[in-house]
């Protein structure tokens, strides 16, 4: 083959890499979401260029909101996701925005998924940057060890990192606007208005499917208390670790809402009553024994849920769920007191 063919061929073959490199951009700008532009662009780039092993490296502590819940919906995501401490990415800090090729696998065997362990024999490794920082990489990798040879050009690498990266900081701004209108910003959790939200659609799912469903309204007790004695710093603490504990003992389908000031409401998807007293029990418990610890000062905490649960024939409004489990709520409360009242007044017979 001449050398003007020898060019032409290698102009062909880069306007074609850079066609789908365009397609894959396309396609990654419509991503509304992190978790769906992770996806796309991790499939794209696998069915477009023929490559065997692809997946996604990020810092545990990346600036991507509520990352993990979304990945947690997702079995696909979640196979396709490598996470490391900002430690173990010593072999990425060199990057500074470019491509790495490498077919010495002993040195990058932390950066590959166990699963891929012994397959992959050559590596691409493509950084993510957000407001300069990296925050992990797009791996691709190859059973072939000459595929992604270190003195092979990164060009279209290069691209391939910037587009991303632009792409992923447009996401990130977007989800971050979402995050702060749905969500308490001291507690992370869903607010008032989401809760409303999603009881009516579960209501509604409820109805149509004649489904279970259930509601706890959980109120800290002697918060004011906590505040006079140690201090709103405390107090803030306090709500920061039931919201925590709440998040721990509840289903990935179950959603937790901050309701207002010191109270809080889960919303249990296909649990009845007999259900909700369980994890009533549960929270309770959990929270009892679990103490607040902080400054090397111990908090006790104790917690009220009320239950509502709306048969599924019954029609039922968000307003009557919410009054239901406020009135079940004050009257543990009430029960609670008396229980105390008489066995003090047993002790002083």
């Amino acid at each position: 083959m001449s050398d003007i063919q020898t060019l032409i061929e290698t102009l062909k073959a880069n306007e074609e890499i850079a066609r789908k490199l365009f397609d894959i951009e396309v396609s990654i700008l419509s991503s509304a979401h992190s978790d769906d532009l992770f996806e796309k662009l991790i499939k794209l780039i696998k069915s477009s260029f023929d490559i065997p092993f692809a997946w996604l490296t990020l810092v545990r502590d990346n600036p991507i909101p509520n990352l993990g819940e979304k990945f947690s919906n997702s079995y696909w995501l979640q196979h396709h996701l490598h996470s490391l401490d900002s430690s173990e990415l010593e072999a990425l800090q060199t990057l500074d925005s470019k491509p790495m090729l490498s077919n010495s696998m002993d040195e990058l065997s932390h950066l590959i998924p166990s699963h891929y362990f012994g397959e992959v024999r050559s590596l691409a490794v493509i950084p993510l940057i957000l407001e300069k920082k990296l925050v992990g990489a797009i791996m691709l990798g190859d059973s072939d060890s000459e595929r992604y040879h270190p003195e092979l050009g990164t060009f279209h690498l290069e691209q391939l990192s910037v587009k991303a990266s632009l792409c992923l900081s447009n996401v990130i701004s977007r989800e971050r606007l979402e995050y702060l209108a749905t969500r308490d910003p001291l507690t992370g959790l869903l607010n008032r208005r989401e809760m409303e939200i999603h009881l009516q659609q579960e209501l509604e799912r409820c109805e149509r499917y004649q489904a279970s469903m259930s509601l706890l309204f959980i109120d800290c007790d002697r918060f004011k208390q906590i505040n006079d004695q140690y201090g709103h710093d405390y107090g803030d603490a306090v709500l920061v670790h039931v919201a925590e504990g709440l998040n721990h003992l509840v289903r990935a389908n179950d959603r937790v809402f901050r309701f207002a000031g010191d109270e809080f409401v889960v919303a249990l998807a296909n649990q009845n009553r007999y259900d909700a007293r369980h994890v009533r029990q549960r929270i309770e418990s959990y929270l009892a024994t679990n103490p607040l610890l902080m400054n090397r000062k111990l908090v006790p905490i104790s917690v009220t849920c009320g239950i509502s649960a709306p048969s599924p024939e019954q029609a039922a409004s968000v307003k009557d769920l919410l009054r239901d489990a406020d009135h079940d709520l004050l009257r543990q409360k009430r029960q609670r007191d008396d229980h105390s009242d008489s066995a003090f007044q047993g002790v002083g017979e």
